[in-house]
C-alpha cells in the first residue's frame, strides 16, 4: 500500500529478463503520490477540525485550551505551520518533515485525558444519585417507624379519652408530646447528617454539575456565557443553597457611557471594549465554580459560590480598578483613547429567595453605583 510516511523508488523498467513490461513515467509517480498525499492530508485536517470543534474542559486543560492546540497540529500536519507552542520552529514544506510523532503522542494523550475525565465525572454522578436513592430509601423506612410509634401511643391516648379518666388523660398527652418532640428533633437531626452527606459528594462533582461552556451558551463576541447560560446557572445556585447552605453572591455589571464609545469611535472599537473587559473577567474569576456572561449588550454578570457579600466585593473592587487601567488602541489617529469604567453592584444570596429577588437587589446595588456618579461598587 502506498503510503506518504515511506516510499521505494520504482524498479528499473531494462530488465532483459522481462522486455514486455512497459516503462512507468516517473512523473506519474510522483503525481500520483502527490494526490494521494493531498487526499489523505485533507482527511487527517478534517478529522482534527472535527475533534477541536467539539473538545470540553478537563482536568489538565480548559476546552478553549485544547482547540487551541488542536488548531495548531491540524495547520502543523496538513500545511507545514510551527508545531503549537514552538514559537522557533520553521516551516516545514516536505511531509517527512513534519514531526508526526508528537502529532499521535499529543492526540493520543488528550484523547486518554478525556477518558479519564468523562469515567470519573460519571463515577461520581452515579454515586451522587445512590446517595440519594440510599437517603430516600432510609427516609420511608424510618418514616414507617416513626408512624407506628405515633400511632401506638395516639391509640393509647384515644382510650383513655374514652376512660373519662382525667389522670390517664393528662398522663397520656403528656407522653404523646414528649414522644413527638423526640421523634421530631431525631428527625431534624438525621435530615442534618444526610443533607451533610449529600453536600460532600456533591461538591466532588466540581464544575460538572454547572457546565456552561457548550456553543450553544456561548456570547459569540466575547466567548463567555451568554444569558440563557446565565438564567439556568442562577436557579441552579438557588437549589444548591437552599441544600447545602453555602453562601453566594451575584455581581450585576456595567460599562459606564458605553454609548459615548460607540458614538464617538464606532461599534469597532466598541467591540473591542467589550472583549477586552471580558477578558479581565476571565483573568479576575478563575476558580472553577466562578460563573461569568455576557448578561446583554454592555452588561456582565458574575455568579460566585462559596461567597459571602464582603469577599465578593472586594473581588469586585479588583475588577473595577484593573479595567480602569485598559486603553483601548483601536481609536482613530490622534484621538484620546476614552477611560473604561465600571459600576457595579453585589448581592448575596438570601434564604427564601428566587432568582428575581436576588438579581433585583444585585440591581439596585448597581443603580446605587450609577446615582453615587459611577465608577464604583455597591453592595
Amino acid at each position: 500500500m502506498l503510503s506518504f510516511f515511506s516510499s521505494k523508488p520504482a524498479r528499473s523498467a531494462t530488465t532483459a529478463a522481462a522486455p514486455e513490461v512497459l516503462p512507468v513515467e516517473p512523473s506519474d509517480d510522483k503525481t500520483a503520490l502527490s494526490r494521494e498525499t493531498g487526499i489523505v492530508l485533507d482527511a487527517l485536517g478534517t478529522i482534527l477540525q472535527h475533534y477541536g470543534k467539539f473538545a470540553f474542559d478537563t482536568d489538565l486543560r480548559s476546552g478553549d485550551e485544547a482547540r487551541r492546540l488542536v488548531h495548531g497540529w491540524m495547520l502543523h500536519a496538513t500545511m507545514g505551520a510551527p508545531r503549537p507552542d514552538h514559537a522557533d520552529d520553521r516551516p516545514s514544506v516536505g511531509v517527512f518533515y513534519r514531526d508526526w510523532k508528537s502529532l499521535v503522542q499529543f492526540f493520543g494523550e488528550t484523547r486518554r485525558d478525556e477518558n479519564k475525565y468523562v469515567v470519573r465525572a460519571l463515577d461520581d454522578m452515579r454515586s451522587v444519585v445512590w446517595s440519594f436513592v440510599a437517603a430516600m430509601h432510609q427516609v420511608v423506612i424510618e418514616g414507617h417507624e416513626e408512624s407506628r410509634i405515633a400511632g401506638d401511643h395516639l391509640g393509647r391516648m384515644r382510650i383513655a379519652v374514652e376512660s373519662n379518666s382525667t389522670d390517664l388523660i393528662k398522663r397520656e398527652a403528656l407522653a404523646v408530646v414528649s414522644v413527638l418532640e423526640q421523634l421530631m428533633e431525631h428527625r431534624k437531626e438525621r435530615q442534618k447528617a444526610q443533607f451533610a452527606v449529600l453536600a460532600d459528594k456533591l461538591k466532588s462533582l466540581g464544575r460538572e454539575l454547572e457546565d456552561a461552556r457548550r456553543e450553544s451558551v456561548l456570547d459569540p463576541l466575547t466567548g463567555l456565557a451568554n444569558r440563557k447560560a446565565f438564567d439556568e446557572y442562577v436557579t441552579r445556585s438557588i437549589e444548591l443553597h437552599s441544600l447545602l447552605a453555602q453562601p453566594a453572591s451575584i455581581m450585576m455589571i456595567d460599562v459606564d457611557n458605553f454609548k459615548h464609545v460607540n458614538d464617538s469611535f464606532g461599534h469597532p472599537a466598541g467591540d473591542l471594549v467589550l472583549r477586552q473587559i471580558s477578558n479581565v473577567l476571565a483573568r479576575t474569576f478563575l476558580r472553577r465554580v466562578d460563573f461569568v456572561c455576557r448578561y446583554g449588550g454592555d452588561e456582565f454578570a458574575v455568579v460566585l459560590q462559596e461567597t459571602k457579600v464582603e469577599s465578593a466585593r472586594l473581588l469586585a473592587e479588583r475588577l473595577r480598578r484593573q479595567v480602569h487601567e485598559l486603553r483601548p488602541n483601536e481609536v482613530p489617529e490622534g484621538a484620546e483613547p476614552p477611560q473604561l469604567t465600571l459600576s457595579i453592584g453585589v448581592a448575596e444570596l438570601s434564604v427564601g429567595d428566587d432568582a428575581v429577588a436576588w438579581i433585583t437587589r444585585a440591581d439596585s446595588a448597581l443603580y446605587l453605583s450609577k446615582r453615587a456618579g459611577r465608577d464604583t461598587v455597591s453592595a
